[in-house]
């Protein structure tokens, strides 16, 4: 009996329950796709003088409302490879993998994605704010 009513009592309510089933099912992810010897990457990082564009985003109610999510690999001349991603990460690998997500072409590049689904994919700053950040306010906005 009293094994029954702590169980009750830790068990999540309906309507919390429903709340973060909702929210679970389809995040709005960011992911910046980046390289450690990429120059325009650094730039988008904040790591010289005049630059922080990342920062910015971060700061900003869009990245305030999203998950933010940083893949990095070594070399802009070598793929993405399972080794450049957490575990955590693993879906995006299998979205590169499988074709579900287009080839990373530029650098840095930024793709939205709506639970798992490929929303939008954009190259460089220019591209987050043309592209991406409209996608972006708009699902935010339903």
């Amino acid at each position: 009996m009293l094994l029954g009513a702590l169980a009750a009592a830790l068990a999540p309510t309906g309507s919390s329950a429903a709340a973060s089933a909702g929210v679970a099912a389809a995040p709005l992810t960011v992911v910046y796709w980046s390289a450690r010897d990429c120059r325009w990457c650094t730039w988008w990082e904040g790591k010289l003088i005049g630059s922080g564009g990342e920062a910015r985003f971060l700061a900003s109610p869009e990245g305030k409302a999203v998950r933010y999510v940083t893949v990095k690999k070594t070399y802009l001349s070598v793929p993405y490879g399972a080794h450049d991603f957490t575990p955590e990460q693993r879906w995006l690998w299998q979205q590169l993998e499988t074709g579900k997500h287009r080839r990373i072409v530029g650098y840095p590049s930024f793709s939205l994605f709506e639970g798992d689904e490929l929303v939008v994919y954009a190259v460089g700053q220019d591209g987050l704010e043309k592209e991406l950040l409209p996608k972006l306010r708009e699902r935010l906005r339903r």
